[in-house]
């Protein structure tokens, strides 16, 4: 390599790596605007998750955004987003960690460690309640006004979306690793399990209904495999309607005899959930909540690894064709019409306000 060209070679990566670490103009909130958090996962063992955002009033979009302003990225497998007062915790699955920033300029407050494989997570007075796969799985109780862990409570395997009524926390434990099938339920006043509650297969998220009387818990269902990890069978996927005062069954509706959502989403008015999302699943479908049915016509028929909606009517997919190359934000409208589709990170799975 000729020398003169090898020095401006190195001159301009030096200079390259120099400006990616802050931008010349951060980003930053309007006090009017909204933005929508973007959680790509990245690859697995690479470190390369990071975060999209989105201001939907002036349609722009920005990718590795965390990484920009902070100098460095996120982690290992960005799970999930929860944004709470002026703060964005990235909830990072393989690194075992949970980053902090502030949500209006993204720059780093203190990271959480001393977890193991955490999910997602749920804050209730200053106190952040985190689903963990790690140690047979379990709830991790962190006080916030510090970022220490004051508890740890034993629930079922691989612990996955958590909910809050007024006095206990709803836990889906989804199997992890290995299998289950119920709900925890945690006392929030004593951070104890009062109940658990056998529901469906791979139970993996869980919503109220309008006037929060009653939740809904979405089982997957899963997939049978012979020693040879051939396929040999199905268990059907279910929507099980429970009842918020004394957590009693009212109805198991099936979904799907082979097929394996994940993410349930409500709309704008609160009476219907769009089922969807997860490695493999097609389409995205209506369910009427007043007729306790689901619309077998898929929405729009495309593969979406994660699905959301936002509070102005509009539905979120997430395409994750591989793990090495950008995945695909794709917006819509309630009937399904694509109004916008861009690129995003390595990854993408889901979205929060």
């Amino acid at each position: 390599m000729h020398k003169i060209y090898f020095l401006n070679l190195v001159f301009f990566l030096l200079l390259t790596s120099c400006t990616e670490k802050i931008i010349e103009d951060p980003i930053k909130i309007a006090p009017d605007s909204k933005a929508i958090y973007i959680s790509n996962e990245g690859a697995f063992g690479y470190n390369n998750a990071s975060l999209s955002v989105y201001y939907p009033e002036t349609d722009k979009l920005e990718n590795k955004v965390f990484k920009k302003i902070n100098g460095r990225g996120l982690g290992d497998v960005l799970q999930s987003i929860y944004h709470y007062d002026d703060k964005l915790y990235y909830v990072v699955n393989a690194s075992s960690k949970i980053e902090i920033s502030n949500a209006n300029t993204f720059e780093e407050k203190g990271t959480i460690t001393n977890i193991t494989s955490p999910r997602y997570m749920h804050i209730i007075d200053n106190k952040a309640y985190i689903s963990c796969w790690g140690d047979g799985g379990q709830i991790v109780v962190v006080d916030l006004k510090d970022n220490n862990i004051v508890k740890k409570i034993d629930v079922g395997n691989g612990p996955e979306k958590i909910l809050s009524t007024k006095d206990n926390l709803i836990v889906c434990n989804s199997g992890g690793f290995t299998t289950d099938s119920t709900i925890s339920i945690i006392n929030l006043t004593t951070n104890n399990v009062i109940k658990t509650l056998k529901v469906g297969d791979v139970p993996s998220d869980v919503k109220f209904n309008s006037d929060s009387s009653y939740f809904y818990v979405l089982c997957k269902g899963k997939t049978i495999y012979d020693a040879s990890w051939n396929v040999i069978g199905h268990t059907a996927s279910k929507l099980v309607k429970i009842l918020s005062s004394n957590f009693t069954i009212e109805s198991k509706n099936t979904l799907f005899q082979q097929r394996h959502p994940s993410q349930l989403v409500y709309n704008n008015l609160e009476d219907k959930f769009f089922i969807g999302g997860g490695y493999g699943f097609q389409g995205i479908y209506n369910y009427e909540l007043d007729q306790e049915k689901l619309d077998t016509n898929a929405l729009i028929d495309k593969s979406f690894y994660g699905i959301s909606a936002d509070s102005k009517g509009n539905l979120y997919g997430f395409e994750s064709t591989d793990f090495s190359s950008q995945g695909k934000m794709v917006i819509m409208d309630f009937q399904g019409n694509i109004l916008k589709e861009a690129k995003v990170g390595i990854g993408p799975n889901g979205m929060t306000e």
